[in-house]
């Protein structure tokens, strides 16, 4: 549906709202009843009002990146993001967030990474808001020792809150052969983790990975990666469960980066269900 079309839906339905429920006492009591209705609830029309005026300005002033998205015009996009955003230092949680995924949808990493320099001066919480993304840049970019640095910067300063950035912090020193120092982590994250692409992709790496590379933290790795399966399978009994755990999630660049490998790890999870499948 358009930006455009929603807007106006939304207007009508607050609208609507707003006459019938002052409109209903005058026709369904009478005058009398329906003046001492409206007179202890106009705090109610109010608060419509607002929330219309909210929206309705809300709408009005980010018309042009509505339009622009609609049009999927991502070139004019950026450069009217990066005008709002580094010209006229307009930061703000949203807009700095459009503008990354504006980026990485132009496969720009670059300039995801100049955006993280400037915001590390100017607003270092926006630079922790959205770490994530920067450190997937850099992964991207195939600047894997600027990710570690990245994500061990924000662990020491603020801790990493996310599973999906303690995860390629491992990924990321697997890229630079840092196995020793990913092994620990991703044990973590099988055993523990709550998310379960996380724990799924850790327990793969553990297996096909970790063990190989780690003969010392191969028994580790290998329980760890038993015990993400287990748990996992609580979660997502099967793999039409886990297709659908993926599908909800398809939307995410951290995702989308990792197709191959959130495939490879469904069939590691439930290589018994599908060896049964074979079977039959």
């Amino acid at each position: 549906m358009k930006f455009k079309s929603i807007f106006i839906l939304f207007n009508i339905v607050i609208i609507l709202s707003f006459c019938f429920v002052f409109a209903m006492p005058f026709f369904a009591l009478g005058p009398e009843f329906a003046l001492k209705f409206w007179t202890t609830s106009w705090p109610l029309g109010l608060l419509l009002l607002v929330i219309l005026a909210g929206f309705d300005s809300f709408f009005i002033i980010n018309l042009k990146i509505f339009e622009l998205l609609e049009r999927e015009d991502w070139p004019a996009l950026v450069q009217y993001l990066e005008d709002r955003v580094i010209k006229q230092h307009r930061y703000s949680q949203r807009l700095v967030k459009l503008l990354i995924h504006s980026y990485l949808v132009m496969s720009d990493p670059q300039s995801v990474i100049n955006l993280e320099t400037l915001l590390k001066k100017d607003k270092p919480k926006l630079l922790a808001a959205n770490s994530l993304l920067f450190g997937i840049s850099h992964v991207l970019k195939g600047d894997h020792a600027g990710a570690v640095n990245l994500f061990l910067e924000q662990e020491k300063f603020g801790g990493l809150k996310n599973e999906w950035e303690q995860w390629y912090l491992c990924f990321a020193l697997l890229l630079q052969k840092r196995f020793t120092e990913a092994a620990d982590r991703l044990i973590g994250l099988a055993q523990n983790g709550k998310d379960s692409l996380v724990c799924a992709l850790s327990a793969l790496f553990l297996w096909d990975t970790i063990q190989k590379a780690v003969p010392e933290k191969a028994e580790a790795a290998k329980s760890a990666a038993e015990r993400a399966k287990t748990r996992i399978k609580k979660a997502l009994p099967d793999l039409r469960a886990w297709n659908k755990e993926l599908g909800k999630a398809q939307g995410e660049i951290q995702v989308i980066i990792l197709g191959k490998s959130l495939q490879d790890a469904g069939r590691f999870i439930y290589e018994e269900e599908q060896q049964h499948a074979n079977v039959q």
